[in-house]
């Protein structure tokens, strides 16, 4: 128990703690990392231990179904598929709750490129909340809105990582019918710290401020850092390799210490719905057009399947099994690993700076030749001869 050990592996930052002290007198404090932990103000604590029963990491509950319904979605509606980063499952059920004079919560990026959970009440709204946004998200006080909202009867629809969906029902303590929740597959979270570090790098790279990042892009489906600068200049880098903040995520070298001991990267899972990408759909749906991202979508709950049921008329969808939707997403049923690095990343940064990292440690050796390709592969000539041997493969076929 983190409380007891301080050791950090045991604590992810889902707040139920905080949320539930009859005394308010816990509060998250952040690291020489950038990550938040809990701390209790000794002074006011009655010792009730009612922060130690709520934590999902000592207490995980692992009640939902073994074998889910799983589902690879695309929402029919093409031009709001273009809009998620992964199918389009998120924005069918949020449309469904907020129709029903409900609230969505889920993460935002604000304007000053912090990662946080916000609510929203109008479809007007919903677009803050969508696409990816790999940092861990700052909660705030959004479980005690949640279960104000419930008491008051309204429709709520929470959206988070596997541990802050866990920590949301640990901290409400009991199943409510208006609420919905779903997870997402995750493979673990770096810091706002390490993130803003990135969005410095950046500003004095290009020499302007940047006003808008993208850890997606949705025009397509695939890892693609977009970066917005002040004097309407945009930078895409088209493959998280060529992003030193996206290539040491995906190889988890810089992910908040519980993420390697993840208690909920595992089936059951924690939502009344999953959510992730169906990487490698083509392989089992040949059919599928999966130029805008496939959702893969697994129905864990009865109110789950509720929230389905009522969602389903806006997707094109198939019915899959969790063996498939697992072969290329791991973290549906496990844990990311640490590699060696971790332990010294974060003191590495701080002792020869973000600048120094990005260029060393956070560098693909792949960087060469996928810019290489790039520029082949968007050349003229290229597209022309492209077009050319498509036309004559579409003659020798007729043929």
């Amino acid at each position: 128990m983190y409380f007891q050990t301080k050791d950090k592996s045991e604590c992810c930052a889902c707040t139920a703690c905080v949320s539930s002290c009859p005394k308010s007198c816990i509060r998250m404090v952040k690291d020489e990392e950038g990550f938040a932990y809990p701390v209790i103000d000794e002074v006011n604590c009655i010792s009730c231990h009612l922060c130690e029963r709520v934590c999902p990491v000592e207490h995980p509950n692992y009640s939902n179904a073994k074998t889910p319904e799983t589902y690879a979605v695309l929402l029919k509606d093409v031009e709001e598929r273009k809009k998620s980063s992964s199918g389009g499952a998120f924005y069918a059920i949020a449309s469904f709750v907020l129709k029903k004079c409900g609230i969505v919560i889920g993460s935002t990026m604000d304007e000053n490129l912090q990662v946080r959970h916000i609510a929203i009440e109008s479809l007007d709204e919903l677009y803050k909340l969508r696409g990816s946004k790999y940092v861990q998200s700052d909660l705030g006080d959004v479980f005690s809105k949640i279960r104000q909202a419930l008491k008051d009867n309204r429709w709520c629809y929470f959206v988070g990582t596997g541990c802050q969906v866990a920590g949301l029902k640990s901290f409400l303590g009991k199943d409510y019918p208006t609420l919905i929740t779903s997870d997402l597959v995750c493979h673990g979270v770096p810091s706002q710290k390490l993130f803003d570090q990135h969005i410095s790098y950046l500003e004095e790279k290009y020499h302007d401020r940047v006003i808008n990042y993208q850890f997606r892009n949705n025009s397509s489906w695939g890892g693609c850092e977009i970066v917005d600068f002040e004097n309407h200049k945009t930078v895409k880098n088209p493959s998280y390799e060529l992003s030193p903040y996206l290539y040491s995520f995906m190889y988890a070298m810089t992910y908040r210490h519980s993420c390697y001991e993840c208690r909920f990267a595992q089936v059951p899972r924690q939502g009344d719905i999953t959510l992730a990408d169906f990487w490698g759909v083509d392989e089992f749906f040949a059919q599928i057009d999966t130029k805008n991202g496939v959702s893969l979508v697994l129905v864990n709950t009865e109110q789950g399947k509720m929230a389905w049921e009522q969602s389903k008329c806006s997707f094109e969808y198939y019915q899959s099994t969790l063996i498939d939707g697992a072969k290329y997403n791991g973290n549906l049923v496990k844990k990311s690993e640490k590699p060696s690095v971790r332990d010294s990343i974060y003191k590495q940064i701080e002792e020869k700076g973000y600048g120094t990292i990005a260029k060393t440690v956070f560098s693909s050796p792949n960087t060469f030749k996928i810019k290489l390709y790039n520029a082949i592969n968007n050349s003229y000539i290229a597209q022309h001869f492209l077009s050319l041997y498509r036309m004559i493969k579409k003659i020798s076929q007729k043929i």
